[in-house]
């Protein structure tokens, strides 16, 4: 059965791609509402004006990633497997993710984050701090992990994932874009990532 678009889903189609070309000073409701083929009255119906559309955009984004790495998250593992699994979500995240939010994250890190600030501290960071502290006590305790900062390490390794994928995005029509960033690229990069990290975080020696 057809999926039916509802006009609150083309209104953000359409805004998302406005905010990711214009920014939110330059983006304009009477282009989004051409865009989405609606009267310019819907938008404001459903979301009193565009900075309230720019937030709900925003704020579906970084409300919805703690969620999916927990998801992802095995209960019955060890740290070492729990570590991965939280990586392994985040870059999968990231790969599944519209390049326009990308974009307009961009933006909004140019023009102060106001909107980074608001939603980014409280629906990523603090969770994912409070789960990395306690991977990183279990695997350290374990012998697993070297005693280091979790809440630094993780800011570093989601740090390095999110501008791997800004340059992605915007090398990807040049010859160096597009013979770095094939179709291999997700997987070769997580298979990298993972022989840095994990070569600085554990306290032991990989058997090879």
């Amino acid at each position: 059965m057809k999926k039916v678009i509802t006009t609150e889903e083309k209104i953000k189609k359409a805004a998302l791609d406005e905010f990711a070309k214009h920014g939110l000073e330059g983006a304009r409701v009477d282009r989004i509402a051409k865009r989405a083929r609606i009267n310019k009255a819907m938008i404001y119906y459903h979301f009193q004006g565009k900075e309230s559309l720019y937030e709900s955009i925003l704020s579906e984004v970084y409300t919805s990633i703690f969620p999916h790495l927990l998801a992802h998250l095995p209960d019955d593992k060890g740290p070492e497997d729990k570590f991965d699994a939280i990586i392994n979500s985040f870059v999968d995240f990231i790969k599944d993710l519209d390049n326009d939010y990308v974009r307009i994250f961009l933006r909004e890190m140019a023009g102060g984050g106001k909107y980074f600030k608001k939603f980014m501290p409280l629906h990523v960071l603090t969770p994912l701090v409070d789960i990395a502290d306690t991977i990183f006590n279990d695997g350290v305790e374990q012998g697993i992990f070297k005693k280091i900062a979790p809440d630094l390490t993780f800011i570093f390794i989601l740090g390095s994932i999110i501008f791997s994928n800004v340059i992605r995005i915007t090398l990807s029509d040049t010859d160096i874009g597009r013979e770095i960033f094939n179709d291999r690229f997700f997987d070769r990069y997580k298979q990298n990532l993972f022989a840095i990290v994990k070569t600085g975080i554990r306290a032991y020696e990989e058997k090879p």
